[in-house]
């Protein structure tokens, strides 16, 4: 399987780049809350998305699901039109998709790129 985010000529169509991941109407609740309800979102190589919106609009929550953080939702996420369900955040990376959680401890004396990986350095075997 390839990665998000890589363009090769097997992903490319006449109308551009395929749909590498896809979102299709997802609900999610916690107990009488609805903090999703019916989203839907395209992903294709290349594209740079922002997600937006007030304080309790769901990005989070969308973001868990696409990144295995929660297991329980409604609707389909589907990797190269491939209907995916992840157990856990473990299944989520090994389909090539992580998600960076917002982190108040950063360390001033790294770049940006070593704070992101912080706790996830590669290792020299």
């Amino acid at each position: 399987m390839q990665r998000a985010g890589s363009i090769t000529t097997e992903n490319v169509t006449a109308d551009g780049p395929t749909v590498v991941l896809s979102a299709t109407g997802i609900f999610k609740r916690f107990g009488g809350i609805t903090a999703l309800s019916d989203v839907s979102l395209d992903l294709r190589p290349g594209e740079v998305h922002a997600l937006m919106g007030e304080n309790g609009a769901g990005k989070s929550t969308l973001m868990k699901i696409l990144s295995g953080v929660y297991t329980d939702y409604e609707g389909t996420v589907a990797i190269d039109d491939q209907a995916v369900r992840f157990a856990g955040v473990r299944d989520a990376e090994d389909a090539g998709i992580a998600i960076i959680h917002q982190e108040l401890n950063l360390v001033p004396e790294l770049s940006v790129a070593d704070n992101i990986f912080l706790g996830r350095e590669k290792l020299i075997a």
